[in-house]
């Protein structure tokens, strides 16, 4: 049968998928309605939905109530046999990241799906051979941790072409600026606030701060860290705060180091940007003759391992790992299916009390 014989019925179907499958219509994207479809095929609006429909159980386009049709993702990507939902994380091992990764398999396991897991080691260069590497891969969807998300990043054009796939993307901790995708997060500038509040509650006012510069968890807490001050009008001094990267870890969180040291002489409590950081800083305090927390008394964030590892217990905001990492898992298999395009999730920041801290027993 000729083009010119095939009923218009089915050159309406023939046209859709050749549109989708020549990429004329990204996936993800808006479909043409009902109305201009009947108009330029010349069949009825009843013809039109039906074809659609078929369509949609076909798995070529997928309605969403209120908006319209869009153009879903290849057949092959939606088979019951593809189900694997790729996680970059920065760190894969240690710290917290074992909590988060147990909390994803957990809800993944019980829906059928596979996790393939990868590590960035938060370097642009190993996220861009993880994403490269798993654009070749028949994934369903993506869950990651974006790498130094405070800065530009060069790897948005690959995070773009997951999108042109209709792979849906979901950031954890963090998300980058120059996309609007769905993201989880601990809300951190809470965390910021309730972390110095109880210093300042305890009497503290020379109140100093260490903070990440290149991820956008240490921006935020530090903007927690800066609301709590200003509402009981202590002075935020530049001395009073210091901030690292990545890559200068070891040589900012170090006794040789003059501003962390100018940072300790000046003040009577610290917010330190994790339990890393706060075990570092402590030893450092102890190789100086002084102690935690009778001259300084220290706040960290995530309640990991290392808290309790040391014989002075941190006082520390506490991170949801596990169920951050269920929440994850959860929000992305909806968005595979359809059942929720985007999410916007924080989690409420709580502080856990413990012997880093104590009263200031005269003001500064």
């Amino acid at each position: 049968m000729t083009d010119v014989d095939k009923p218009k019925y089915q050159k309406l179907r023939d046209y859709i998928i050749e549109t989708i499958s020549s990429g004329k219509i990204k996936a993800g994207k808006k479909f043409y309605s009902e109305n201009e479809l009947a108009e330029h095929f010349e069949i009825s609006r009843s013809t039109v939905r039906q074809a659609i429909g078929e369509l949609v159980n076909e798995g070529w386009l997928y309605r969403v109530q209120g908006k319209g049709t869009f153009v879903n993702r290849q057949p092959l990507q939606n088979s019951d046999k593809v189900k694997t939902i790729a996680v970059v994380t920065t760190y894969l091992n240690d710290y917290i990241f074992p909590s988060i990764i147990r909390g994803i398999d957990s809800v993944l396991s019980v829906n059928s799906y596979n996790m393939l897991l990868s590590c960035t080691g938060n370097q642009y260069q190993k996220e861009r051979l993880c994403l490269e590497n798993l654009l070749n891969q028949n994934i369903s969807g993506l869950i990651v941790e974006p790498t130094k998300s405070a800065l530009p990043n060069p790897n948005i054009d690959l995070y773009k072409k997951f999108a042109d796939l209709g792979i849906p993307v979901l950031f954890m901790h963090g998300s980058y600026r120059e996309l609007d995708s769905s993201y989880i997060v601990e809300d951190d500038n809470e965390a910021g606030y309730l972390a110095t509040k109880h210093l300042i509650e305890l009497g503290h006012k020379n109140i100093g701060g260490i903070f990440k510069i290149d991820d956008i968890q240490g921006h935020y807490r530090f903007a927690g860290f800066q609301r709590a001050k200003r509402e009981t009008d202590l002075e935020i001094l530049d001395s009073l705060v210091m901030w690292y990267e990545t890559n200068d870890l070891s040589e900012k969180i170090d006794i040789s180091n003059h501003q962390l040291e100018n940072l300790l002489c000046q003040c009577s409590a610290l917010v330190c940007y994790n339990d890393q950081i706060a075990v570092k800083v402590m030893d450092v305090i102890r190789k100086k003759g002084l102690k935690v927390p009778e001259d300084i008394s220290l706040v960290s964030f995530d309640d990991s391992q290392l808290a309790l590892a040391s014989e002075v217990k941190l006082t520390t905001v506490a991170h949801p790992k596990e169920a951050l990492g269920c929440e994850a898992a959860k929000s992305i298999i909806n968005m595979i299916e359809r059942k929720q395009d985007y999410y916007a999730l924080k989690f409420k920041p709580e502080l856990v009390l413990r012997n880093s801290t104590q009263q200031k027993l005269s003001y500064d």
